[in-house]
């Protein structure tokens, strides 16, 4: 991953995040508008964008990456959520709070972020690579994370037949299957894909302007999660791949998805299962604003220690 390079790509994401800063500040977005945008993200542009991604060229490294993918982020998901449940004891988190806490640490916007991110360092390869990490998080978040914050724990797997998990799975079909779609829908996903990366950072920029309190930056507990989430994840992933050898794309994809803040759907759920969701909403908007400080540091790391 080249430093510049990958400067020039955040730095481009993050004007785009602050034109819809200010373009919340200043009423040109309201609530209305904000869930107008999520529902075209999540339900036109970034379903588009995973099936777009599956009509590329590849090489013989691609579905290997593939599959490393698919099993750093598998034992990643089971290690977080090890590390998170001894900590929350640590701490003393008693439910619900414990289960805000696991689920804030284990759940990063890998589809939010994670996609324009992928596609802005590494083109339709990396959306591949981010599909594989998308169809995870989602079969996680619909049974592990509905486990840990409901009363009932009881999982409901009719969520997990959703959107992001049905494009995933036809993405990754199409992919291996090597079907070739029609140039005139293949343009169309293409075209419609193209509009994720600046609706979501728009969006995030809006989020983030509601964060109108500088208190939510002083409870240990956000910081906590921020510190461990941002940073020791991510370091942890990039030291433990690259101690195992494996190659420089798919370290550089697990990092970056490690790295994302936590996932806005954690204050969802949070707030539908009555599990603490004031406190969830906080710390998923305090993530995402200290993202913007903790992704040039992460990215600087893995290019001039881990990926020499």
């Amino acid at each position: 991953m080249n430093l510049q390079v990958a400067v020039n790509q955040i730095s481009t994401l993050f004007i785009i995040m602050f034109i819809g800063l200010i373009a919340k500040k200043v009423k040109l977005i309201d609530k209305a508008s904000e869930k107008s945008m999520s529902n075209i993200l999540l339900y036109i542009a970034l379903p588009a964008l995973m099936l777009s991604s599956a009509n590329i060229s590849y090489d013989s490294n691609t579905l290997p990456n593939m599959m490393q993918v698919f099993y750093v982020t598998l034992i990643q998901y089971f290690a977080v959520i090890v590390f998170a449940n001894i900590t929350a004891k640590l701490l003393k988190f008693k439910f619900p709070l414990s289960g805000a806490y696991i689920n804030l640490l284990t759940f990063a916007n890998v589809g939010f972020m994670g996609f324009p991110i992928a596609n802005a360092f590494f083109g339709p390869a990396g959306l591949l690579y981010a599909t594989v990490a998308n169809l995870l998080f989602n079969i996680f978040q619909w049974t592990y994370a509905i486990l840990v914050i409901s009363k009932k724990g009881r999982i409901d797997i009719k969520r997990l037949f959703n959107i992001g998990t049905i494009s995933a799975v036809l993405t990754i079909t199409i992919f291996l299957l090597h079907i070739k779609l029609p140039f005139i829908i293949q343009n169309a996903l293409d075209l419609t894909g193209k509009m994720t990366t600046p609706i979501s950072m728009i969006l995030i920029g809006s989020f983030i302007a509601d964060l109108d309190s500088i208190k939510s930056f002083f409870d240990w507990r956000v910081i906590t999660i921020a510190v461990f989430k941002l940073l020791l994840i991510p370091f942890t992933v990039a030291i433990a791949l690259n101690a195992l050898g494996v190659n420089h794309t798919v370290i550089s994809i697990c990092v970056l998805m490690a790295a994302m803040p936590s996932a806005s759907t954690n204050a969802i759920l949070a707030k539908q299962f009555d599990a603490e969701a004031a406190f969830t909403s906080v710390a998923v908007f305090v993530t995402t604003l200290l993202f913007l400080l903790s992704l040039p540091l992460v990215i600087f790391v893995l290019t001039n220690f881990i990926l020499k």
